[in-house]
């Protein structure tokens, strides 16, 4: 985790991405990881989410690419196994 956390800092910023189509997913990455970004959070409201994440991370093993807008364990599960290195959820309070 703290390694994460360096590299968070070292990078600066972090884009949060929305892919509607895995053809797109590729030309991003390598647009991001040349321009000096090797970072995403490719937002996981879309069919494309999972196989997105994983092209961008097989392709670009130095990159930093996490899932968001993760609300279950199922979305955690398919974003870890398909190469996420980190993941951005909303934590939700219950009152009674």
């Amino acid at each position: 985790m703290k390694e994460i956390a360096e590299k968070f800092q070292k990078i600066g910023v972090v884009p949060v991405v929305v892919l509607e189509d895995t053809k797109d997913a590729v030309p991003l990455a390598k647009a991001l990881v040349e321009g000096g970004l090797p970072c995403a959070e490719v937002t996981f409201r879309t069919e494309a989410a999972e196989e997105s994440i994983r092209l961008m991370a097989e392709q670009f093993p130095e990159m930093l690419v996490g899932a968001g807008t993760v609300l279950t364990t199922e979305q955690v599960d398919a974003a870890v196994g398909a190469g996420a290195k980190f993941i951005v959820s909303r934590a939700s309070i219950q009152r009674s």
